[in-house]
């Protein structure tokens, strides 16, 4: 396996408009070609955003945003390995074949329209203007209005870029991958609830003698 990146070539311009031939490319090439740097700018600038959108920056504003970028990348890191294992998982159940690097390579990489998303809500609040975080209903200005438009359409676009990615590392169509997650969202939901019958059951059953 090849590890040059000029084999691999620009995947930061191709994975906008070509996602699957894209990542079939990286995965072929060198499955973990910038995975990691990947997990942790998207996670370190979701946080900085986060962070520069809250009023009480100001308060403590070095400390802040250091500890932001700390913990988002911390956080972009965790997420991405246990995303790539429920989707390793819920998409081998639909029959896909990806591997658990392959998925994690799909789910990084379809980070980078969310990267640039968050990086010019980053850049409008630098320039002062409303970022797509700040203010409430019909607290926007004109331009803070079309910050959040194009910050909603890059992570929208992320979204179907993500589908198409995870569909292709695991050999089934991007409509499956969706599948994939909504089976991730009813096993959890049905969890969630099994636990929430269990100790309300047992909230009930001890009840009488925690009154005694």
């Amino acid at each position: 396996m090849t590890s040059g990146a000029e084999v691999i070539g620009n995947p930061w311009a191709t994975i906008w408009t070509k996602p699957r031939a894209t990542i079939r490319r990286v995965v072929e090439t060198n499955v973990h070609y910038q995975v990691t740097f990947l997990a942790i700018l998207s996670g370190a600038l979701i946080w900085l955003e986060r962070r520069w959108s809250s009023p009480s920056t100001a308060a403590a504003f070095p400390m802040l945003v250091v500890m932001a970028v700390i913990v988002g990348a911390i956080l972009g890191i965790i997420e991405l390995y246990i995303n790539g294992a429920l989707l390793k998982w819920a998409g081998g159940a639909l029959g896909g074949v990806g591997s658990y690097a392959e998925v994690r390579a799909a789910l990084a990489w379809s980070r980078v329209p969310v990267i640039v998303a968050v990086s010019i809500g980053i850049l409008a609040i630098l320039l002062g203007t409303d970022g797509p975080m700040l203010g409430g209903p019909g607290e926007f200005s004109e331009s803070g209005t079309s910050v959040l438009l194009v910050h909603a359409v890059l992570v929208l676009w992320g979204f179907v870029v993500m589908l198409k990615c995870v569909g292709e590392v695991h050999r089934f169509s991007a409509w499956r991958a969706l599948g994939s997650l909504l089976l991730i969202v009813v096993v959890i939901a049905v969890l969630v609830l099994a636990i929430v019958l269990i100790f309300g059951g047992l909230g009930r059953v001890m009840h009488p003698l925690i009154s005694v």
